[in-house]
């Protein structure tokens, strides 16, 4: 059995955080090692980087990590693709991050972005956007084994962290979601993949029937930005605030109705799931009609992710979610994750932090991104720029620096986790230094360019 068979196993197991081999380090850089061999046959970005730094087989992290890519990688295409209408192009940049042949794509289908990721969709590539306040959508290629292990992950996870949910290991739940039915994005689809898995069939309540659109939020993504760039139109302003109006009064509509529900059913156990920014806005409207703290049932499941994504919330939000619903590790699900990652990090039961599975391989580099910080000996904690292996990644190269500044302890003693835990997270743009580039992830760009140019 090869190393990367070897942990790549261990998602089968019971306890992949506790019961690990002692040489995990090791078999993590034999499997990082196989996993590029693999990769850079079928991205040929990545194996031109490697030739030009003449990186054939990596014999260790510090080697690898030139070749890491960045979340910027995944939209260094022209925008102007997009804003012409160019879907052939955009699907010839997407083919250079790739690692499955993208075929038999009916153009005549697409208009525009969303109808591009329906129709990538539709031929097997479960593609996954995001869009930062640049406007810029990040396109992050899938494959259908992700999207399978995806939900798995998500089951396993809650049942490894969560009392409630390992009691009963197995019952379909009432599922409330704190999403859209429909949308783009990386949570939207893997969640609504959990909720078939475990939600009981005709009693799964979605937040919105409104598909997130990735062509809508980069519209008001670029609108911002022009209005503080002072070159947008009035008619522009004008314009957005007619159809956003439109759109939040059927999403306001359907909101007081998914409410309205998720309260009539609070004295049974029922599993609620989505970013934490909303849990609060549930919290709020519920205290609003006047339900009191800890009212629901207590084997109620809530798993959430995100933190704030940019809302303004009270600083005290998650304080007041825990006392409405009595969280606890019995019952209470947080997770450390990013759409580039095909698994997360989830909160360990005993203690404060998130334990980091196995085959997410953690790579603490200097702020630059150019030097490996890890401890030598594996003990201690390291406080700098996150960088990652993802192992499960079929779809995609798996290595990524991210902008994330995070506190990992490689040596935790509690519970008897036996892998690395992430103590403390911050993103780069928000501190007081800001700067969210690395350097060498950031050159990855210049070949995605290049490869393109020779494409097209």
């Amino acid at each position: 059995m090869s190393a990367l068979d070897k942990i790549l196993s261990l998602t089968e197991t019971e306890d992949p955080f506790r019961i690990v081999p002692g040489n995990l380090r090791q078999l993590q850089l034999d499997a990082a090692r196989e996993r590029f061999a693999q990769r850079r046959e079928q991205i040929k970005v990545l194996d031109q980087k490697a030739k030009d730094r003449g990186i054939d087989d990596p014999r260790s992290f510090e080697e690898l990590i030139p070749l890491l890519f960045s979340d910027a990688t995944y939209k260094s295409y022209p925008e102007s693709f997009i804003d012409n209408g160019k879907w052939r192009h955009m699907t010839v940049w997407l083919q250079t991050l790739s690692t499955q042949p993208i075929e038999d794509m009916d153009y005549s289908k697409i208009s525009d972005m969303d109808e591009w990721i329906a129709e990538l969709r539709s031929r097997g590539h479960h593609v996954v956007s995001s869009s930062g306040t640049s406007g810029k959508n990040s396109f992050i290629p899938r494959s259908t084994a992700d999207r399978e292990v995806q939900p798995v992950r998500m089951d396993r996870n809650l049942k490894w962290n969560i009392g409630a949910y390992r009691k009963d290991y197995g019952k379909k739940y009432p599922m409330f979601l704190l999403m859209p039915k429909m949308g783009s994005y990386t949570a939207t689809d893997s969640v609504t993949r959990f909720a078939e898995m475990r939600g009981i069939p005709g009693d799964v309540h979605y937040i919105s029937t409104m598909p997130q659109s990735a062509v809508e939020m980069s519209e008001m993504m670029r609108l911002n930005r022009a209005i503080a760039a002072g070159t947008a139109m009035p008619s522009e302003i004008e314009a957005f605030k007619k159809k956003s109006a439109a759109r939040q009064a059927i999403i306001q509509k359907e909101f007081g109705e998914f409410l309205e529900h998720l309260i009539s059913r609070r004295d049974e156990p029922v599993l609620i799931t989505g970013m934490m920014a909303m849990l609060y806005r549930v919290v709020e409207a519920a205290k609003a009609k006047g339900l009191p703290d800890g009212c629901f049932h207590p084997d109620t499941v809530i798993t959430v992710g995100g933190g704030k994504k940019g809302a303004q919330l009270p600083p005290d939000f998650i304080e007041q979610c825990q006392r409405f619903f009595n969280l606890t590790p019995y019952n209470f699900n947080d997770g450390y994750g990013m759409g580039e990652l095909t698994d997360y990090c989830p909160k360990i039961p005993v203690g404060e932090g998130y334990a980091i599975p196995p085959w997410i391989v953690p790579l603490m580099i200097e702020k630059s991104g150019e030097t490996l910080l890890n401890p030598e000996n594996g003990r201690g904690s390291v406080t700098t720029r996150f960088a990652f292996i993802d192992l499960l990644a079929d779809g995609k190269w798996g290595g990524l620096v991210t902008g994330d500044r995070l506190t990992v302890d490689f040596s935790p003693a509690e519970d008897g986790i036996a892998v690395p835990v992430v103590r403390e997270i911050a993103r780069y743009k928000d501190l007081p230094e800001g700067d969210d580039k690395a350097t060498c992830a950031g050159t990855m760009d210049a070949y995605v360019r290049g490869a393109l140019e020779e494409a097209v």
